[in-house]
């Protein structure tokens, strides 16, 4: 069951919240001055981020999604942004019965659809465009080949991963090691692999420093982490029929920009665009020189105008080829 309501907010933007199987979920929409170009449906990606984009939890605070809701505003789009279920982020657990469908990683998209008819109901105007960043992309992919995908006019990969999440997880730990260096991934491997089977973690998982992370979550979010695993993001994407623009930042630490030219490949049967950004961290930054993976996660600078500019450009062009209602 879905529920929604609505709130003042500043102006120019209205809060709101979905309710999906048992978890009220934090929502913001913003609204342009003038007519409205179109309207997109901004889905977080992984971690628990609130409706800004922030990681309260984490104390990060990269606001990358309330930038890019501003920057699509001043471009003529409304924007319904949505809060990840977790700790800090707005999200609140109504039903906690019902709340254990959302240990599955496909109720991310049931969520999603919650936020796709809370857009449509808002803003009537087309085209209806599907941004999904990092994880959310991956969500993204499967909402368009929903029910409800022929409402959807264009999907866009914002830093979208082209391998399963675990083998990301694997390429991140073992990109940590100097220079030179070829780590030992042997109790990774293993620990990984008890993961995806649903088995006991290998008792030195707790005490290697690769794993230690992994050992110490709950079986729920193991369990969590496991239906992630489950999904190929290639083969996700090679699915949508409608127009994809993939974007990525070419100094992104979490996703590197390899991942991009994997998604495009892909993609040879439908109408698909991408756009790279040189000096672009994984939200968006201008990366400055010699900076670290984990400082990246912690740049609170204005996210680049840049992405919003490639996001309205694009959209423009899907939108003449949409007759007006009624016609």
């Amino acid at each position: 069951m879905t529920a929604t309501r609505l709130t003042a907010a500043v102006p120019g933007e209205r809060d709101a919240t979905v309710t999906v199987s048992g978890v009220e979920i934090a929502c913001r929409l913003t609204f342009p001055q003038g007519a409205a170009r179109g309207a997109v449906l901004l889905l977080p990606g992984s971690l628990y981020s609130d409706v800004d984009g922030n990681y309260p939890s984490m104390n990060l605070r990269p606001h990358a999604y309330a930038d890019l809701a501003q920057q699509l505003g001043e471009r003529g789009f409304v924007v319904l942004r949505m809060a990840k279920i977790g700790p800090g982020t707005g999200s609140r657990t109504i039903d906690a019965d019902a709340a254990q469908r959302h240990i599955d990683f496909l109720a991310r998209v049931e969520v999603a659809q919650a936020g796709l008819d809370l857009l449509k109901r808002n803003a009537p105007s087309r085209p209806v465009v599907v941004a999904g960043h990092s994880e959310g992309a991956v969500v993204a992919s499967l909402l368009a080949q929903g029910p409800d995908g022929k409402a959807i006019d264009g999907v866009v990969s914002l830093s979208g991963p082209a391998l399963p999440l675990l083998s990301i997880i694997r390429a991140q730990v073992a990109a940590m090691s100097p220079p030179g260096v070829s780590p030992d991934m042997t109790v990774f491997d293993r620990t990984i692999a008890a993961i995806r089977a649903g088995e006991a973690l290998p008792d030195e998982a707790k005490s290697n420093p690769q794993t230690a992370m992994l050992a110490s979550m709950p079986e729920a979010g193991l369990a969590y982490l496991r239906s992630v695993d489950r999904v190929d993001p290639v083969a996700a994407l090679a699915q949508v029929r409608t127009s994809v623009l993939i974007l990525q930042g070419e100094k992104d630490d979490s996703v590197p920009a390899a991942h991009a030219g994997m998604l495009l490949a892909s993609r040879r049967q439908f109408p698909t665009r991408l756009v790279t950004f040189p000096g672009l961290t994984h939200f968006y930054k201008v990366a400055p020189p010699d900076l670290l993976p984990m400082q990246s996660m912690g740049l609170e600078t204005p996210s680049d105008p840049a992405v919003a500019d490639a996001i309205a450009d694009w959209a423009s062009d899907l939108g003449q080829d949409i007759m007006p209602t009624g016609q």
